[in-house]
């Protein structure tokens, strides 16, 4: 009996072990297609000395021309530089949260990435996030959730300079800002009756106080975490035969970082990344 469940065991190691080589190889190309697209956009990009400054630099990136029926939105809300995006977009970070705990900030960035949010009506951000607050039961949030781990919403905060403070544990990692790179998505050929629906679904979220799937593997109801409320708010869009018009989640698993980027369906808007001497240098899109 115990060779029988030592062989069991074994076989089952044997196929995690090759579920993860595999998986590993998968997101390993992922990662090449995503630096090769960010270099695509980067290129393009042409400096904006009218804007800049020694902590700031701007680079306009060209278009030759909007998707058919896409709604034409400016890069920022309002002009203003400090809120990037526009109602429809989506901002998403690589970077785990888990900036302090070396080991699991690397495991997750490479495999599942750090954060997405939707950009609303009037700069506001919808999101949801997993970070479970303190003194919260560990258990009943995982099962349950807890008041911390909703869905919410939020003023765009992701160029604010005064996100951070030096005493938070990540500081050492993000600085001030609320990460050192970023990326700005836009779905192509979306309409603005379109955008109204996403808006339309978020709100809904927001207002059962949707809690977060800490089960990534299987899509619940009324439970989702970050990646997954994005692509399920664009699932809500059809054709006139009801059929799904965007799938920001081709492989129909989890829904990563990476996936949300390299959907066929969305293209790269706005890129943020912070340089050795802690000058950020943003592209946006025209």
């Amino acid at each position: 009996m115990k060779r029988l469940i030592w062989k069991g065991v074994k076989t089952l190691l044997i196929l995690f072990m090759g579920f993860l080589l595999f998986l590993t190889g998968q997101t390993a190309a992922e990662w090449v297609k995503v630096q090769q697209e960010i270099k695509t956009f980067t290129s393009k990009g042409a400096l904006r000395e009218d804007i800049s400054t020694d902590t700031i630099k701007y680079y306009q990136v060209s278009r030759e021309t909007y998707y058919p029926d896409e709604f034409e939105r400016e890069p920022f809300y309002n002009n203003d530089l400090k809120y990037p995006g526009a109602e429809g977009d989506i901002l998403v970070t690589r970077q785990s949260p888990f900036a302090n705990k070396p080991g699991i900030y690397g495991f997750v960035t490479f495999y599942f990435g750090g954060h997405a949010a939707y950009v609303g009506e009037d700069n506001t951000l919808y999101e949801t996030s997993g970070i479970i607050g303190p003194g919260s039961n560990l258990f009943k949030t995982l099962f349950q959730g807890s008041d911390s781990t909703i869905a919410s919403t939020s003023s765009n905060y992701w160029l604010n300079p005064n996100f951070r403070n030096d005493k938070d544990p990540t500081y050492n990692a993000f600085g001030t800002y609320y990460r050192k790179e970023f990326i700005g998505l836009r779905v192509k050929g979306i309409t603005s009756d379109e955008i109204k629906e996403v808006n339309e679904f978020m709100n809904h979220v927001v207002d059962i106080e949707a809690q977060y799937n800490f089960f990534f593997v299987f899509r619940t109801q009324n439970r989702y975490y970050c990646t997954d409320l994005i692509s399920r708010g664009f699932d809500t869009i059809t054709h006139s035969n009801g059929n799904q018009k965007y799938n920001l989640n081709s492989d129909l698993v989890v829904t990563t970082v990476n996936d949300l980027i390299l959907s066929d369906d969305t293209y790269i808007s706005f890129y943020v990344r912070t340089d050795k001497n802690n000058v950020k240098h943003i592209y946006f899109i025209e």
